[in-house]
């Protein structure tokens, strides 16, 4: 896929993001701001797909 393409961190435009953690365990719907910081606290990258 064309990393063009690929919508990260503050390019995600969704007003709910269904989150999964580093481990493939559901966290549950969350606003995409709250969905970023968690990323942010353990050093990673929100990611769409």
């Amino acid at each position: 896929m064309d990393k063009r393409f690929i919508r990260t961190n503050d390019r995600i435009r969704a007003r709910e993001i269904r989150v999964i953690d580093d481990e493939g365990k559901q966290i549950g719907i969350l606003p995409p701001f709250e969905a970023l910081k968690m990323a942010r606290e353990k050093n990673l990258d929100l990611v769409e797909i």
